[in-house]
């Protein structure tokens, strides 16, 4: 400040002493800086969601998280988030067995340590942050897998894990990795990818519907919709470098059925279309094309787009229309099962009630259960497409390592494709 400024402010200062406590007020009126339309829709935004979160309000957490900027911050996450995956409530569980190595354990360390590498390491502190961090992914992850020996753990879950520990803390992040794993990524780790699988075909359905010309390129080109694999089981963690926008991707996702996922993709596709169809029609380049989430995406347009599509065709509605039938037990097909919704299904307010996953664990042990004389997904594409598919993906792994990463590891892998 300079000498002429220390003066200026020791008058006005000593102006304000020699006044009346009003004539304080009125001058601190006229100094605060006016409020702009964008101040005052945040500060109403914020009152909307502290009333919401108050009285468990879940549709109107829904309306907030569909428009604007979601839940705001992370403050707001952390109280949301937990009543929305219904960990706010203690649970009252035996103790994990931690001596019990579950099957897929060393797959999870291998990923730990390949995890939070946007965080430095130059100095020691800065290595024994980042350990502690690795630590903690590594106990939300193992927690899951102990409590529920059924599930298997996929390359990815990881990335989901990893934005639960930054937004909410190691804590409650074990408590709300348990309920994604229950409710939501179900599909995603059971015992091979059909499952997943079948909820991108559904993507096909959507494209047809709404963008035909999209679809019919896709056609020709033998593109098969396995491209946004990793966007779905990650939730584009895997994909966005901006923490914020994954964040705001969660505050939509966790508010809704599963199935979401996918029309996420199918919007994120839409509105690539112009560039899309100057590609050349050629599998291996479309596929690659489309393997990269865009970098500049408008994220709000997107997750508008999405839900349009996902009122328009609701997930029970979409499986009739393209004849893709979800197996029963399908996570997208039991979330508003009375005996598994996360809410109070008579008006879907918070529960207050502790999450019992038994009748979870119990359907993790049976078959699948897919509708009289339905066939596989997969079954509905061409052998040729799927023969390319198969014999161009070590080509387009190479060729685009980074965007597919866990996406073409997992697909070149699967049974289905062998």
């Amino acid at each position: 400040m300079t000498r002429a400024r220390q003066l200026q402010a020791s008058y006005h200062s000593s102006r304000s002493s020699g006044h009346s406590s009003s004539g304080g007020k009125s001058s601190t009126l006229r100094n605060r800086r006016p409020k702009t339309k964008d101040s005052l829709a945040k500060e109403k935004r914020i009152r909307r969601l502290d009333e919401a979160i108050v009285t468990g309000n879940i549709e109107e957490l829904r309306k907030l998280a569909v428009t604007g900027p979601g839940f705001v911050n992370d403050g707001i996450r952390r109280r949301a988030w937990p009543l929305l995956l219904r960990t706010h409530v203690p649970r009252r569980e035996a103790a994990v067995d931690t001596s019990l190595t579950h099957k897929d354990e060393s797959q999870v360390r291998l990923d730990v340590i390949r995890s939070f590498t946007h965080l430095s390491s130059d100095t020691k502190s800065q290595q024994v942050y980042k350990k502690q961090k690795q630590d903690d992914l590594l106990h939300v992850i193992l927690n899951v897998l102990q409590r529920h020996p059924k599930l298997s753990y996929y390359q990815g879950f990881h990335d989901v894990c990893t934005c639960l520990i930054i937004v909410l803390g190691k804590e409650a992040a074990t408590l709300a990795a348990e309920t994604l794993a229950m409710f939501f990524f179900r599909d995603c780790m059971l015992d091979n990818l059909e499952p997943v699988l079948e909820q991108l075909s559904l993507m096909t359905a959507l494209l047809k519907l709404e963008d035909p010309e999209v679809q019919e390129f896709l056609d020709r080109s033998e593109t098969l919709p396995f491209f946004p694999l990793s966007w779905v089981i990650t939730w584009c963690a895997h994909d966005l470098q901006d923490f914020e926008k994954i964040a705001r991707l969660y505050d939509f996702l966790i508010c809704f059925n599963p199935l979401m996922s996918v029309y996420i993709t199918a919007a994120v596709v839409m509105s690539r279309r112009e560039e899309l169809l100057e590609v050349e029609c050629d599998n291996a380049m479309v596929h690659t094309f489309l393997t990269k989430f865009p970098k500049d995406v408008d994220l709000e347009l997107i997750i508008s787009h999405a839900h349009q599509l996902y009122t328009t065709y609701p997930p029970e509605s979409l499986q009739k229309t393209s004849g893709i039938w979800l197996d029963e037990n399908s996570c997208v097909n039991t979330f508003s099962r009375p005996e598994m919704h996360l809410y109070d299904s008579a008006d879907e307010k918070i529960c207050s009630k502790p999450i019992n996953f038994t009748s979870i664990d119990e359907l993790l042990s049976k078959p699948r259960i897919k509708k009289e004389k339905e066939a596989s997904a997969l079954s509905k594409y061409p052998k040729s497409s799927l023969q390319l598919y198969r014999r161009n993906m070590a080509t387009m792994l190479a060729f685009s390592a980074a965007s597919m990463g866990t996406a073409a590891l997992l697909l070149l892998n699967s049974n289905m494709f062998r």
